[in-house]
């Protein structure tokens, strides 16, 4: 059982760390928007857009700059230690301590 959680928490871990690449690509590729014409370009899209478009209607740009990837990726950051608190919760319950 421990190392099941072990594992989970790396894939949880490495899947957010993804993730997390995934929304910086999408704000580097906004700087050129003719790439989301590509298979590339509109499969990031597809991806993290759903994600960003919540932040996007709370957080307004900046001087024409969006922050909300930003806000996006301390979010997703905060939700992986949530995780992996909890995953230490369950470890510990499960070795005894």
């Amino acid at each position: 059982m421990a190392e099941f959680i072990v594992i989970l928490a790396k894939i949880i871990g490495y899947g957010i760390q993804a993730y997390g690449a995934l929304i910086i690509i999408y704000a580097l590729l906004t700087w050129i928007p003719a790439v989301f014409n590509t298979w590339f370009g509109n499969l990031i899209a597809r991806v993290v857009e759903p994600y960003l478009n919540f932040f996007n209607r709370f957080i307004p740009p900046l001087f024409g700059i969006s922050i909300a990837p930003l806000v996006a990726i301390g979010v997703l950051a905060l939700f992986g230690q949530g995780i992996t608190i909890i995953l230490q919760w369950l470890l510990r319950l499960a070795s005894g301590y």
